[in-house]
């Protein structure tokens, strides 16, 4: 059984802050030369969702966790090394990471537009989200990619998931109100804790 937590923030304005800037040369080779290629916001919401899941796992472990042990496989799920597994998301302006030392995991959050939109449409949008929040998490609790999209299966109720004759549990995170978030893990998932924090400056 998988006990999750999940940590959450409002993503900053603009280029990332010099706590999270410095995280940058402090993770992996491969991470880093890919993050540097990113533009100014997603090279912030990505090294935001990194001091997450440190901030997260630290709380788990009791003790901090330096970003050198982070370990981003080309192909399989993100994790520390020894453990645990962690996985981020981001919206255009919240932030997520969840860790569980118990399971692989995966979490997807989205955000939905509510410009102009009328009660009917706002909550088709929310269902749409339910539905592609529960097979990206699915994809990344497996290890695999959008590519192999068509082999996420849902059930009715989006509780479960089976990809590749595995089967993955699903739980709807609940944090801000425009996000529709959903977790997924190799294992049941017995307890989600859910804290919103502030990333620092």
């Amino acid at each position: 059984m998988a006990r999750v937590l999940v940590l959450h923030a409002r993503l900053p304005d603009g280029p990332a802050p010099p706590v999270l800037a410095a995280l940058l040369v402090r993770l992996p080779y491969a991470k880093r030369l890919e993050l540097e290629r990113r533009d100014a916001a997603g090279q912030a919401a990505a090294l935001a969702g990194v001091w997450l899941a440190l901030e997260a796992a630290a709380r788990l472990r009791g003790c901090a966790v330096p970003a050198g042990s982070l370990r981003f496989p080309g192909s399989g799920r993100p994790h520390l090394a020894g453990g645990p597994s962690f996985s981020i998301s981001h919206g255009v302006t919240r932030v997520a990471a969840a860790v569980s030392e118990d399971a692989g995991i995966g979490l997807d959050l989205e955000e939905v537009a509510m410009d102009g939109g009328d009660a009917v449409t706002v909550l088709a949008e929310r269902r749409r989200l339910e539905r592609w929040t529960a097979t990206e998490a699915t994809l990344k609790a497996a290890g695999r990619g959008l590519r192999d999209l068509r082999l996420v299966a849902l059930d009715e109720s989006r509780a479960m998931a089976t990809l590749a004759g595995e089967v993955y549990r699903l739980a709807a995170v609940t944090m801000a109100e425009r996000v529709v978030a959903c977790l997924a893990s190799s294992a049941r998932i017995e307890a989600v804790e859910v804290a919103e924090t502030i990333l620092p400056a």
